[in-house]
Protein backbone atom coordinates (compact mmCIF):
# COMPACT_ATOMS: atom_id res chain seq x y z
CA UNK A 1 0.00 0.00 0.00
CA UNK A 2 2.60 2.33 0.80
CA UNK A 3 4.86 1.75 -2.58
CA UNK A 4 1.35 2.54 -4.38
CA UNK A 5 0.74 5.62 -2.48
CA UNK A 6 4.48 6.92 -3.40
CA UNK A 7 3.50 6.17 -6.60
CA UNK A 8 0.79 8.22 -6.95
CA UNK A 9 2.89 11.34 -5.94
CA UNK A 10 5.02 10.74 -7.93
CA UNK A 11 3.10 10.68 -10.41
CA UNK A 12 0.94 13.38 -9.53
CA UNK A 13 4.03 15.38 -9.02
CA UNK A 14 5.06 14.73 -12.85
CA UNK A 15 1.70 15.46 -14.01
CA UNK A 16 1.42 18.51 -11.88
CA UNK A 17 5.04 20.13 -12.93
CA UNK A 18 3.93 19.40 -16.47
CA UNK A 19 1.08 21.35 -16.51
CA UNK A 20 2.89 24.37 -15.30
CA UNK A 21 5.80 24.05 -17.80
CA UNK A 22 3.01 23.84 -20.37
CA UNK A 23 1.21 27.00 -19.47
CA UNK A 24 2.48 29.98 -21.46
CA UNK A 25 -0.57 31.97 -21.27
CA UNK A 26 1.31 34.63 -19.37
CA UNK A 27 2.72 35.39 -22.70
CA UNK A 28 1.55 37.43 -25.47
CA UNK A 29 2.05 36.00 -28.85
CA UNK A 30 1.06 39.54 -30.37
CA UNK A 31 3.14 42.66 -28.85
CA UNK A 32 3.45 45.94 -30.43
CA UNK A 33 6.38 48.35 -30.52
CA UNK A 34 6.68 51.59 -32.47
CA UNK A 35 10.71 50.72 -32.38
CA UNK A 36 11.96 49.45 -35.79
CA UNK A 37 14.14 46.46 -34.83
CA UNK A 38 16.74 45.76 -37.19
CA UNK A 39 19.24 42.35 -37.17
CA UNK A 40 22.34 44.60 -36.21
CA UNK A 41 20.46 45.42 -32.75
CA UNK A 42 19.73 42.00 -32.23
CA UNK A 43 23.34 40.62 -32.84
CA UNK A 44 24.10 43.12 -30.69
CA UNK A 45 22.48 41.91 -27.75
CA UNK A 46 24.34 38.46 -28.29
CA UNK A 47 22.15 36.86 -31.25
CA UNK A 48 24.35 34.56 -33.46
CA UNK A 49 23.03 34.75 -37.07
CA UNK A 50 23.78 31.38 -38.80
CA UNK A 51 21.65 31.71 -42.62
CA UNK A 52 20.19 34.39 -44.09
CA UNK A 53 17.29 33.30 -46.44
CA UNK A 54 16.00 34.81 -49.80
CA UNK A 55 13.25 36.84 -48.97
CA UNK A 56 12.07 37.25 -52.89
CA UNK A 57 8.95 34.85 -51.87
CA UNK A 58 8.03 36.55 -47.92
CA UNK A 59 5.66 39.10 -49.05
CA UNK A 60 6.49 42.24 -47.59
CA UNK A 61 9.51 41.47 -45.54
CA UNK A 62 13.08 43.02 -45.28
CA UNK A 63 15.30 40.20 -44.24
CA UNK A 64 14.80 36.62 -42.21
CA UNK A 65 17.72 34.74 -40.87
CA UNK A 66 18.31 31.58 -39.03
CA UNK A 67 20.22 31.64 -35.36
CA UNK A 68 20.95 31.28 -32.23
CA UNK A 69 20.44 33.17 -28.96
CA UNK A 70 21.32 31.66 -25.35
CA UNK A 71 18.78 32.36 -22.72
CA UNK A 72 18.48 31.00 -19.02
CA UNK A 73 17.20 27.87 -20.21
CA UNK A 74 20.03 26.93 -22.85
CA UNK A 75 21.11 27.85 -26.60
CA UNK A 76 17.84 28.20 -28.66
CA UNK A 77 17.18 28.51 -32.56
CA UNK A 78 15.42 30.81 -33.82
CA UNK A 79 13.87 32.02 -37.17
CA UNK A 80 13.57 36.00 -37.17
CA UNK A 81 11.59 37.90 -40.24
CA UNK A 82 12.09 41.61 -40.19
CA UNK A 83 9.43 43.80 -41.38
CA UNK A 84 9.03 47.48 -42.07
CA UNK A 85 6.50 48.27 -39.70
CA UNK A 86 4.34 46.10 -36.41
CA UNK A 87 1.38 46.51 -38.54
CA UNK A 88 2.92 44.69 -41.50
CA UNK A 89 4.08 42.56 -39.50
CA UNK A 90 1.01 41.17 -38.08
CA UNK A 91 -0.92 41.45 -41.72
CA UNK A 92 1.77 39.96 -43.78
CA UNK A 93 3.84 37.62 -41.36
CA UNK A 94 1.15 35.87 -38.90
CA UNK A 95 -0.43 33.55 -40.71
CA UNK A 96 2.88 32.58 -42.39
CA UNK A 97 4.82 31.97 -38.73
CA UNK A 98 1.05 29.78 -37.66
CA UNK A 99 2.00 27.62 -40.63
CA UNK A 100 5.50 27.08 -39.73
CA UNK A 101 4.79 26.43 -36.41
CA UNK A 102 3.07 24.37 -33.87
CA UNK A 103 2.50 20.54 -33.78
CA UNK A 104 0.83 20.90 -37.33
CA UNK A 105 3.43 22.82 -38.85
CA UNK A 106 3.88 22.39 -42.59
CA UNK A 107 7.45 21.02 -42.57
CA UNK A 108 7.06 19.47 -46.21
CA UNK A 109 8.30 21.96 -48.98
CA UNK A 110 5.83 20.97 -51.27
CA UNK A 111 2.94 21.58 -49.00
CA UNK A 112 5.02 24.92 -47.64
CA UNK A 113 3.28 28.68 -48.58
CA UNK A 114 7.15 29.82 -48.33
CA UNK A 115 9.40 27.40 -49.05
CA UNK A 116 12.99 28.78 -48.45
CA UNK A 117 14.54 27.51 -45.37
CA UNK A 118 11.99 24.93 -45.13
CA UNK A 119 14.87 22.19 -44.01
CA UNK A 120 15.48 24.38 -41.12
CA UNK A 121 12.10 24.02 -39.75
CA UNK A 122 12.43 20.19 -39.31
CA UNK A 123 14.15 18.47 -36.13
CA UNK A 124 15.08 14.95 -37.76
CA UNK A 125 14.45 11.90 -35.27
CA UNK A 126 16.37 8.90 -37.03
CA UNK A 127 13.13 6.32 -35.68
CA UNK A 128 10.46 8.90 -36.45
CA UNK A 129 11.25 11.18 -39.36
CA UNK A 130 11.01 14.94 -38.93
CA UNK A 131 8.96 17.06 -36.71
CA UNK A 132 8.37 20.56 -36.21
CA UNK A 133 11.41 22.56 -34.50
CA UNK A 134 9.69 25.69 -33.35
CA UNK A 135 6.81 25.40 -31.35
CA UNK A 136 5.60 28.41 -31.40
CA UNK A 137 6.10 32.12 -32.84
CA UNK A 138 5.79 35.67 -31.56
CA UNK A 139 5.55 38.95 -32.93
CA UNK A 140 7.05 41.60 -31.40
CA UNK A 141 7.31 45.23 -32.95
CA UNK A 142 8.15 44.44 -36.88
CA UNK A 143 9.72 41.35 -35.70
CA UNK A 144 8.43 38.45 -36.30
CA UNK A 145 10.11 35.24 -34.52
CA UNK A 146 9.77 31.59 -34.98
CA UNK A 147 10.64 29.87 -31.27
CA UNK A 148 12.65 26.61 -30.90
CA UNK A 149 10.91 24.01 -28.33
CA UNK A 150 7.91 22.32 -27.75
CA UNK A 151 4.46 24.33 -27.86
CA UNK A 152 4.35 24.59 -24.21
CA UNK A 153 7.95 26.00 -23.65
CA UNK A 154 8.66 27.88 -27.13
CA UNK A 155 6.51 30.78 -26.48
CA UNK A 156 8.92 31.51 -23.17
CA UNK A 157 11.37 30.86 -25.47
CA UNK A 158 10.40 33.71 -27.72
CA UNK A 159 10.13 36.27 -24.81
CA UNK A 160 13.57 35.15 -23.54
CA UNK A 161 14.66 37.28 -26.68
CA UNK A 162 12.01 40.00 -26.62
CA UNK A 163 12.70 40.57 -23.13
CA UNK A 164 16.27 41.47 -24.09
CA UNK A 165 15.02 43.48 -27.06
CA UNK A 166 13.24 45.88 -24.79
CA UNK A 167 16.41 47.07 -23.39
CA UNK A 168 17.10 48.43 -27.08
CA UNK A 169 13.84 50.68 -26.93
CA UNK A 170 15.17 53.31 -24.48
Amino acid sequence: MKRILIIALIFLTLVVGCEEKADDSSYNVVTASEHIFTLEELESIGFKKNKKYDVSGLEGALIAVNGFWSTDIGKKEYELRFYPSHSVAVSLGESLAQEATGEDAIIKKSDATWKEGIKDRRRSQRTSGSHPKYGNYSIYGNVVMLCEGQVGISLEVCWGLISAMEKLEY
